[in-house]
């Protein structure tokens, strides 16, 4: 027992723990007869049990250091929170969390024992039905469920062989008539990923946390499973459960030509069709059956080799590294004509061969996606010039795989939405030493040399992501340096603003000695100031020193006949001086302005009589302030001159068009082209003032280029001097754009 310990708080690589548990296989005693079913189960349990307890206890250990680094790297106060609630949250629950993984996982084979094989029920209504039953629900929440199939698909994808051997096994053990499934097999990834996405209903996270840990987990403790089926798979052998079967292939029917290669391993449940490529495939349909239809055989049909070879020897000669960034390449859609010559100069194409309509409509396509993204607005041109570069490499992605077209989830074509997406914000000026072209440029390059090779474009998309947050980690302090200074001083004029108002609305229309104005308008003015920065914390103080404004100003108006007392007097001096201290008013200064503030209240009041010559303003002058008065009055100007940044401009028209709702709904991380017709540059919304409601947009580095109203972004959107990004996916909008196109010209 000891011995165990000591092994999960120091869990040691899976090779070498595998290696030790199958030596313990090796010697465990046969489980005799096969009736003893119950025996083989709960030996099975334990040994996939014990196998991942020690890496899912280290699994949660290590989420603290995720975490820490996610807070630190946050956009916002907001997140920053979220991330040090799930460090706590996780740190407290995560004995309970294995403890309910456990338990999950015991549920599972209970039902197994019993012959059930749905482990997971959809929603509440189902559960009612089978409340006899312990079952586990999932979640009703789809972004959870899409990770959860994810992650299942991907072990899935990883895990054929040991999964094919371990559902025909427990379909032995079980007596079942056909092999189960892998949702069906208790320990296969529907089974144990459902399982851990269940035991994060301990956490009181929020749901993109939970998600977070859904992904960690496939990245952090797929690998340990391998080890914990392969483990499985040899005590079943040893125990004569169909010991000698061997691994099958099922191979898809012939009239299935989708290739299994590497750019997809989501199962067929995530994809997701595209709706305008289904538009596309129906037009192409139409027409076929309006022509004459034309015989292909083996003989006459240019195969996909010939294809290919011609493919790539036009790589070659117009791709080469140094013509990555020559702009007279050819166009994307000239390149079948090119392709063409090509096949003829290699022979491939010779009298009476052709080119099967499939093939042919697939480079088309191709021709069509690269020339749409080559005219791409949204797309800065020097990143178009370089991606281009794929169209070759990706026609014959798309003569191979089918699902290029049909499937969004298709890993290759991510791949380019997401460099696209990237990109949007991209200029010379905001790349420090080009490190960004450097990337997409080594990407394309490494597709070029190695398209016809299997190559893990999610492995490429994940690099590509990791490297594009770190670049992006700089410029987000920089941002987050740039809001709080805009914030900051919007804030800070706020206050002038409302110190102004509360001032202006107090001394109009009274007469009082010039004494008291100075002091009100110049340093008691910066008393509210900082009364109004600190309201959220203190209101009662702003509160009482804007009070004290109306009851110096009523003290100090001769004309007032509800006359004060000696005492009172002393109550606003004394008052007078609090205030003052928290600007740090000069302490020597402080007292002969307390005296003589003293002096003049009481000679107002008529309880001094040594008629001292006060002077005092008349009630139409009170607020005409000289220039040099407003120099030393932090909201002398105001009172004259309302701060006009606080306020959007007048004579803008209030239209409810297209134009005025781009503006509005704008959201954070948009970008836009501003400046179109005289210097384009691409910003990003990053904060929308909650005061105020301007808009503050930044470059990619992170620095204000603008702070704008909505009301001035609607009309900047309008005369076309402001331009919208659009924010579908590069590739969605390319394929909207030809069935547009398609259905045009069938019309």
């Amino acid at each position: 027992m000891k011995k165990e310990t000591e092994n999960q708080k120091q869990p040691v690589s899976d090779k070498n723990t595998e290696r030790v548990d199958s030596q313990a296989i090796d010697q465990s005693v046969k489980v005799s007869g096969a009736a003893d079913f119950n025996q083989i189960l709960h030996e099975t349990h334990r040994i996939f049990v014990q196998y991942l307890h020690p890496r899912l206890k280290h699994f949660f250990e290590g989420l603290n250091d995720f975490f820490f680094d996610m807070a630190e790297q946050a956009e916002s106060n907001a997140m920053q929170n979220a991330y040090f609630t799930a460090i706590g949250d996780t740190r407290k629950n995560k004995a309970d969390l294995t403890r309910q993984f456990a338990k999950n996982v015991n549920v599972i084979f209970q039902k197994f024992k019993s012959k059930d094989y749905i482990y997971f029920i959809e929603n509440k209504e189902q559960a009612k039905d089978q409340k006899k039953a312990l079952t586990l629900i999932k979640e009703d929440d789809l972004d959870q469920k899409l990770a959860i199939n994810n992650v299942s698909a991907k072990i899935s994808q990883v895990y054929t062989k040991e999964l094919f051997l371990l559902n025909a096994r427990f379909s032995e053990l079980a007596g079942a008539d056909e092999d189960l499934k892998n949702n069906e097999n208790p320990i296969g990834p529907d089974a144990i990923v459902n399982a851990f996405a269940s035991s994060l209903k301990l956490l009181k996270s929020e749901n993109n946390i939970k998600l977070m840990i859904i992904k960690l987990f496939e990245k952090d403790m797929v690998e340990s499973l391998g080890p914990a089926y392969r483990l499985v798979n040899k005590f079943f052998k040893k125990n004569d459960i169909l010991p000698d079967l061997k691994f099958e292939i099922k191979h898809k029917s012939a009239g299935n030509h989708a290739v299994n290669n590497s750019i997809n391993y989501l199962a067929q449940a995530l994809s997701e069709e595209d709706e305008n490529y289904k538009k596309i495939a129906n037009i192409l349909e139409h027409d076929r059956e309006k022509s004459p239809q034309q015989s292909y055989t083996p003989e006459n049909i240019v195969q996909f080799s010939q294809l290919s070879d011609a493919l790539n020897q036009i790589t070659v000669e117009l791709f080469s590294d140094s013509e990555l960034e020559n702009k007279e390449i050819i166009s994307p859609l000239d390149l079948k004509d090119e392709l063409l010559k090509k096949l003829k100069t290699l022979k491939a194409i010779s009298e009476g061969q052709q080119i099967s309509a499939a093939d042919e409509n697939t480079i088309d396509l191709i021709a069509e996606l690269f020339q749409f993204m080559v005219e791409d607005r949204n797309l800065p041109e020097t990143i178009q010039l370089i991606l281009s570069k794929l169209q070759l490499p990706f026609l014959q992605i798309a003569l191979k795989d089918k699902t290029f077209f049909s499937d969004k989830h298709n890993n290759a074509r991510k791949l380019l939405n997401i460099i696209a997406e990237c990109s949007v914000g991209w200029s010379p000026e905001t790349d420090d030493n080009g490190v960004f072209v450097k990337k997409v440029k080594e990407i394309v390059d490494f597709i070029l040399k190695n398209h016809e090779k299997s190559i893990n474009y999610e492995k490429l998309i994940e690099r590509f992501i990791t490297f594009d947050q770190k670049l992006k980690k700089r410029s987000a302090i920089t941002e987050r340096r740039t809001t709080a200074q805009v914030s900051g001083r919007e804030r800070l004029n706020m206050a002038k603003q409302k110190t102004a108002e509360t001032l202006k609305r107090h001394l109009k229309g009274q007469k009082i000695p010039a004494l008291v104005r100075e002091i009100l308008l110049k340093p008691w003015a910066n008393v509210l100031v900082l009364s109004e920065l600190r309201k959220e914390e203190s209101p009662e103080l702003l509160t009482k020193h804007r009070d004290f404004v109306r009851r110096l100003v009523s003290a100090s108006n001769p004309e007032n006949t509800d006359k004060r007392s000696d005492d009172a007097i002393k109550d606003i001096c004394n008052e007078m001086i609090d205030g003052l201290k928290l600007v740090a008013y000069d302490i020597q200064e402080l007292r002969v302005k307390s005296k003589e503030i003293e002096t003049c209240l009481k000679e107002i009041n008529g309880i001094s009589q040594e008629e001292k010559s006060i002077d005092f303003i008349e009630p139409a002058d009170i607020l005409k302030l000289s220039k040099e008065f407003n120099q030393e009055s932090s909201v002398g100007d105001l009172i004259q001159n309302p701060d006009p940044d606080m306020r959007p401009p007048q004579g803008l028209p209030e239209l409810d068009d297209v134009h005025n709702q781009a503006s509005q709904t704008l959201v954070l991380g948009e970008w836009i082209e501003i400046d179109a017709k005289t210097n384009p540059r691409r910003v990003k919304l990053s904060w929308v003032s909650p005061i105020s409601g301007k808009m503050l947009f930044v470059d990619a580095k992170g620095n204000k280029m603008i702070d704008i109203f909505p009301i001035e972004l609607a009309d900047k959107f309008r005369r076309e001097e402001f331009l919208t990004m659009q924010q579908i996916p590069l590739i969605d909008r390319a394929m909207s754009k030809i069935a547009e196109k398609m259905s045009k010209k069938t019309a």
